[in-house]
Order: structure tokens, then C-alpha cells, then sequence
């Protein structure tokens, strides 16, 4: 009986026609519903009793950004679970990351959400057609244009994702601590978001190394007969924007407008120019004769793990006559911008005469100095005479000052001192980050276990800590938001695609409660 009520989004169409024509009245409930506890149960029979027929449709696993270990059960489990509920009709799986698409298909009468879900409107708000709107107002537009209601139910509600939080191993226990300290101090989810606001009128320029990130996927064979090999089946090839790209689409989701400088290959200008989010002004240099250093990774299609990496070119060195443009430029256009942000990785893009500019410009500067494959050793912060905020991983920042072991603190400070620097965020991998600020440190641990792909999060938490700390926002909130925003990084392939700034806002709503 339970497997008769699950239908597709197609069939369900046809069946709700039939309904409808023997005057049936239609009510439809949308959500993730990962644990089902006694508060959906009143809310599907208060919804049920608005009408004769109860559909629920259920968001898919790839959509769902509810923070780590989510969804607690798979979209399999959740459509069969709802399906044995006495009261509900008819579930089907979602196709799209909203229930937009899936209202217009069902054109139900009533369409039922908790009263909850009003105080969390804000968090999915997003433009559309230069207007600011909600995902629910979106929706309940939809309902209206159709000719059904919103129907508010009042039941006794829960909190899936408190429940969740509250007995899920996906978070370390460190973590649920730190957490549960955060509330305490009267930080609550809409507190922390607020700061978000602020980040809007900021006029960013980013300048540094560009970067193709290529993913090639392979399926493993069987040792080479010959050689001490594995051979491996090539299946499909990805490339994504890296280096300053990722950057730049990164800050563009929470910024108006912003300005890229940088110098690029004879290669993928296309792909460039395409893939970079339409607020970005972009300034490319084409150096002639060279390429975008592209780092190519293999990897293992059945595991995800990557199995080595090739750099296909050489670095891509800044020319005299581009870098006498740039600096003209700067010069020439201080005012247009507030902060001047690099992601400097070593490969040639920021020379000396340009670094030295950009210390002493008298603008906001924020730095972060990658050590990689094709620089270590080679491209140490101390090369930043001064700066005011600075962001770099535990070993870019040990390396320069020899202190391989020991208190991270002790580095910290000596960079401190070197760069004539109040503001420094060091990510730590698993055991989270450290903020310092003016003489204070801050320790905010990690806010995932299991990550999908570390490459890009470091490049996301310093997108987002920069404007955090230009705008001197609270330092206890600048890391907990730079490691949210790396959590979620770290679920996205490389730099696929950049963290959607809904998509904090959701992290954020739902960790916090």
C-alpha cells in the first residue's frame, strides 16, 4: 500500500487531473523532513484536514544544505517513511532545489507550511528580477497565481534539525561544545547573520594569480603486465576557475560589485570569461605566447581520491608593460575601491615593483600567501612588509618563522610583529581555526568531519574573513563564520562552484539551533 503512494512528479500530474475533475480539493505540503517526529505528524493531519487529497513532496539529498551530516536519512528512506503515514495521499521526490517548479506541476488549493517557517523567511531570500523576495513569498506568488492559499498550520512543532544536532556524531564533540558555549554568550543564528548585511555596499579589488583547476576522472584497471603499474580507464575531464577566480566568485555573491586584475593565458578565455559571476569587472591581461597555469588532478572515480597532480605549464609572469598599466591604474582609481584583496600564490602575477605598490597605497590590505607544489619555499607572507589582515593555513604560517612544532600562538605573534599586523586568521585543518585580533586570540573549532574536497575552502574562508574583518566585525564572529563557510566549501569539488551565499545562511540558521 505504502509503495502505491509513491509516484513521480509526471504520474503524480496525471493523477491529481483525475482528482481535480471529480472535485477533489488538493492540499501540498513541501520539505526535507529528515526525522519525522510527532510535530510533522499533527502538522500532516492539520494540513489534511483542509482538504480531501494530502501530497507531499520531498526535497532531493543533492539539494539539501542543512549543515553537516545532513540529510540524516537518505531521500529513499524519507519518501518511503512518509508514505506510511495513514494521512498522507500521495509523496514524491522533488527535481529541484525549491518547490517553485513543483507547485506550478501540482496547482495545489491549499498549500500547507508550519507558522514556523515565518520567522525563517529571510534566510533563502534572494533577487529575482532586481527584486528582493523569499523562497516562501516565491512560492505562496505561485500558490496565488493558480488559485489555491497558503494555510498556516499551528501544531506543536520541533526542531528536526535541533533533534538532529542534538544526537548526530557528524559533528565532533568539540564542536557540539564550542556550540553550546556560543549560545550562552547570546549568540543566536539572526545575531551572527546580521554582519552578513554589512558586507553589501563594500567595493573590493582583487588582484592576483589566476588559475585553471582541471579534475580528470579515471576508473582503475588492473596492474600493467609489464611494469609495476596500475593502469587506470579515463571517463570525463572537469575544469574549474581556481586561484583568483575562485576568489573573486566567492566575494561576488555578497558584494554589489567588485574589481578583478589579473593576467592570463592564451587558453580557456572563453571558459574565463563565462564562468566569473556577472557583478566582477573584469581587467585580464593576456600575456602572448603563454598559458593560464592549469594543475590538473586525477582522479579515482569509484573513491574520489585524488591519485597525483600535474602542473601543465609554466608560472605565468607579469610582463613590464602590464604591470606599468596596473600600478597607473591603482593610482588613478584609489577611490573606486575600499579594500584590496590578494590571493597571491606565487606564480608571477604579483612582481615586486606591484607588491610594493599595494603595501603602501594607504588602502585596506588583505593578503593571502599560498604555499604549493610549485612554490614552496618560495612564497612566504614575510615578503609583505605590512598589512592589515591576513589569512594563511598552519604550515604557510610556521615555515617563514622555522617553528615547526609548539604553540601556534608563538608564530602568530612573531607575524604579528613582522607585518605590523592586528588581524590574522590561520585555518588548522581539522582542529578548526585561530583569529587573532589586537592582542586576543580565538579559537573556533571545525565544523565538519568528513570533507569531500579541501581545495577551494581556503580561498572561501578568506574571501569571507577579509570583508569581515574590513568591516571590523566582532572577532569571535569572523572565524565561525570563515570555518562555516569553509565547511561547506570542503562538500564542493574543488572550486566547482563558489558557496552560495543562501547557503551560509542556512549553515548558520541550522547549526545554531
Amino acid at each position: 500500500m505504502t509503495k502505491d503512494k509513491i509516484k513521480t512528479l509526471g504520474v503524480l500530474e496525471d493523477i491529481i487531473s483525475e482528482l481535480k475533475k471529480q472535485g477533489k480539493k488538493i492540499v501540498h505540503c513541501h520539505g526535507v523532513f529528515d526525522i519525522v517526529h510527532f510535530g510533522h505528524v499533527r502538522h500532516f493531519e492539520e494540513a489534511k484536514a483542509q482538504g480531501d487529497i494530502l501530497i507531499v513532496t520531498v526535497t532531493p539529498d543533492r539539494f539539501i544544505q542543512k549543515g553537516p551530516g545532513r540529510p540524516f536519512f537518505n531521500e529513499e528512506i524519507r519518501v518511503k517513511h512518509l508514505s506510511s503515514l495513514e494521512c498522507i495521499d500521495y509523496v514524491a521526490l522533488n527535481e529541484w532545489d525549491t518547490a517553485v517548479e513543483t507547485i506550478k506541476i501540482i496547482k495545489p488549493d491549499v498549500y500547507a507550511k508550519g507558522r514556523e517557517v515565518l520567522a525563517n523567511a529571510n534566510v533563502d531570500e534572494k533577487n529575482i528580477r532586481e527584486r528582493k523576495i523569499s523562497n516562501l513569498d516565491l512560492e505562496v506568488e505561485i500558490v496565488k497565481a493558480f488559485g489555491g492559499v497558503l494555510y498556516l498550520t499551528d501544531e506543536i512543532t520541533f526542531s528536526s534539525s535541533r533533534i538532529i544536532n542534538q544526537i548526530t556524531s557528524a559533528l565532533p564533540d568539540e564542536t557540539k561544545l564550542f556550540l553550546d558555549n556560543f549560545r550562552q554568550k547570546g549568540y543566536s543564528a539572526e545575531k551572527i547573520l546580521e554582519n552578513l548585511k554589512l558586507l553589501k555596499n563594500i567595493r573590493p579589488l582583487i588582484i592576483g594569480d589566476s588559475i585553471l583547476d582541471e579534475y580528470v576522472y579515471c576508473q582503475s584497471m588492473e596492474r600493467s603486465g609489464k611494469e609495476a603499474l596500475v593502469a587506470y580507464k579515463y571517463t570525463s575531464t572537469d575544469i574549474h576557475l581556481g586561484g583568483i577566480f575562485a576568489v573573486a566568485n566567492s566575494i561576488a555573491g555578497f558584494v554589489e560589485k567588485l574589481i578583478l586584475i589579473s593576467c592570463i593565458g592564451e587558453n580557456h578565455q572563453d571558459l574565463i570569461n563565462k564562468s566569473l559571476k556577472e557583478n566582477i569587472q573584469k581587467m585580464l591581461f593576456v600575456q602572448n605566447g603563454a598559458k593560464t597555469l592549469t594543475k590538473t588532478r586525477y582522479v579515482d572515480d569509484y573513491t574520489g581520491k585524488k591519485t597525483f597532480q600535474i602542473y601543465n605549464t609554466n608560472e605565468l609572469k607579469i610582463a613590464i608593460k602590464d604591470e606599468e598599466k596596473i600600478i597607473n591604474y591603482l593610482k588613478d582609481n584609489l577611490d573606486k575601491f575600499d579594500i584590496i584583496i590578494v590571493p597571491d600564490f606565487g606564480h608571477g602575477m604579483i612582481s615586486e615593483n606591484l607588491r610594493k605598490y599595494l603595501i603602501n597605497c594607504g588602502k585596506f590590505l588583505a593578503v593571502n600567501c599560498q604555499l604549493n607544489g610549485g612554490n614552496l619555499g618560495y612564497n612566504f607572507i614575510t615578503k609583505y612588509e605590512k598589512g592589515d589582515f591576513v589569512s594563511l593555513n598552519d604550515r604557510e604560517l610556521r615555515l617563514p618563522f622555522q617553528e615547526k612544532t609548539g604553540d601556534i600562538k608563538i608564530p602568530i605573534k612573531k607575524l604579528s610583529e613582522r607585518l605590523n599586523l592586528n588581524r590574522i586568521n590561520i585555518t588548522l585543518g581539522k582542529s578548526g581555526s585561530i583569529y587573532y585580533q589586537d592582542g586576543e586570540y580565538f579559537h573556533t573549532p571545525s565544523f565538519t568531519k568528513e570533507p569531500k574536497d579541501t581545495v577551494g575552502s581556503g580561498e572561501a574562508v578568506f574571501s569571507i574573513t577579509s570583508l569581515l574583518s574590513y568591516k571590523n566585525v566582532n572577532p569571535e564572529i569572523i572565524p565561525f563564520l570563515g570555518n562555516c563557510i569553509g565547511a561547506l566549501a570542503t562538500k564542493i569539488i574543488g572550486n566547482q562552484r563558489a558557496v552560495d551565499p543562501i547557503e551560509l545562511n542556512k549553515f548558520v540558521s541550522y547549526i545554531m539551533k
